[in-house]
């Protein structure tokens, strides 16, 4: 109770925050009054309904339903919704107030929910969930959801840097086939969030190719990418154009990896990580709101990250990511983020675990790290050197 009204205080604070810059939030205020019909579907309806994939829906047992009658009008799953169903994702927003936001406005108020899924497993090292929604417009839209706080997600994340496919990219992949089938009058679109915006991605690339003219649009937020030889997939080029990345401008999560297409960045009313908050993201009209380049944090991520990845084979990630997860995860004891202390005893949790590791996961964590913080330095010294030239006037002709 505590966290959920923990969460509704921070969604409230940001809210009133936010009068600056028009936010998601602002859209629903502003343009909710247009229907589909009036104001075609656009990136920021897509985003909103990939927002409330992260809501857990599991005690409402008719959303599960693969029968299109049995699909619930979106103010009546809001009704159904309790402080216990809040969203599951890594956010400490509310996002149930959102959706109840949305279900009030004649844009939203037609829009009809079924087929949710929800799997985890962790010997397929598995954490998948979706959403499926029957537009007004006569399309349908599967929304994937990101990563949530157990670690089965968090180790499928680290597992897309070294593994050729993830068990949630083929189960995407085949739900976004399901809804396709299920709906042969409907236009098909896809997207997600985070992991669920990769998940999207890869869906599109890999849908049947009799259902590929279905589909309308994948939307990839802040999404991680895929490795560099992606771009000579056939797949990929089939529907590059229907691709529709966005990062904001301090953006981690979705520069990791490879993004083959041009992505747009996007301004955001937070800082830093804090920036993969989609409610934090800005809204001009019915579009997100452009800014030219990454800022001088994201660019200098993107450096040290794609420079630290490039030193590891394929290897060396796995056992990384088997050495951490050996570590945080006690050994397997603790299953969730949640489970983890916090403050210091949860400090001292980990500490104890890392010494408990073996010789050889102590020495793999020990040795990325070091050469994570080399590269952190070498390009803060490059990044403060840039810096300081252009303080002092200093061009490549001045300096010979």
């Amino acid at each position: 109770m505590e966290n959920v009204k923990r969460a509704m205080k921070m969604t409230q604070k940001a809210m009133e925050s936010l009068s600056q810059k028009n936010t998601v939030l602002d859209y629903l205020a502003w343009r909710g009054d247009l229907t589909l019909a009036q104001d075609p579907f656009n990136e920021v309806d897509a985003l909103l309904l990939c927002i409330f994939s992260y809501i857990d829906y599991r005690r409402i047992q008719q959303l599960c339903s693969w029968n299109i009658r049995d699909a619930l009008p979106i103010g009546e799953v809001c009704d159904r919704l309790t402080e216990q169903d809040e969203q599951l994702g890594l956010s400490q927003m509310a996002y149930i107030p959102v959706m109840r936001l949305a279900a009030t406005t004649r844009r939203f108020a037609g829009v009809r929910m079924f087929a949710f899924e929800n799997e985890l497993n962790e010997q397929q090292e598995l954490q998948f969930a979706a959403m499926g929604y029957l537009l007004p417009d006569g399309t349908v839209f599967a929304a994937y959801r990101g990563t949530d706080t157990s670690f089965v997600g968090w180790k499928e994340d680290f597992n897309l840097s070294f593994l050729e496919s993830v068990p949630a990219q083929q189960y995407a992949t085949a739900y976004a086939e399901c809804m396709a089938l299920l709906c042969p009058d409907r236009p098909l679109r896809i997207g997600g969030h985070s992991k669920g915006g990769n998940l999207a991605a890869w869906a599109a690339m890999r849908l049947a190719e009799d259902l590929q003219p279905r589909l309308l649009a994948a939307y990839n937020n802040d999404g991680p990418g895929f490795s560099e030889d992606m771009g000579q997939d056939a797949g990929y080029q089939q529907v590059r154009h229907k691709l529709h990345t966005f990062v904001p401008a301090s953006s981690i999560v979705g520069v990791l990896l490879h993004h083959e297409q041009s992505y747009a960045v996007v301004d955001s009313t937070n800082r830093g990580i804090w920036q993969h908050e989609p409610l934090s993201w800005c809204v001009t009209g019915g579009r997100f709101t452009r800014v030219e380049k990454r800022s001088a944090v994201g660019q200098l991520s993107d450096e040290v990250l794609q420079d630290w990845l490039a030193n590891m084979d394929n290897e060396t990630r796995r056992g990384l990511t088997e050495a951490i997860f050996e570590v945080i995860s006690q050994k397997g004891k603790l299953k969730s983020l949640d489970e983890l202390q916090e403050g210091p005893a949860g400090a001292i949790a980990l500490l104890k675990a890392y010494n408990a590791a073996g010789e050889e996961q102590r020495h793999t964590i020990a040795m990325t790290m070091e050469n994570l913080a080399r590269e952190v330095r070498a390009d803060l010294r490059a990044a403060a050197w840039k810096q300081l030239k252009k303080m002092l006037g200093l061009t490549e002709k001045s300096e010979r």
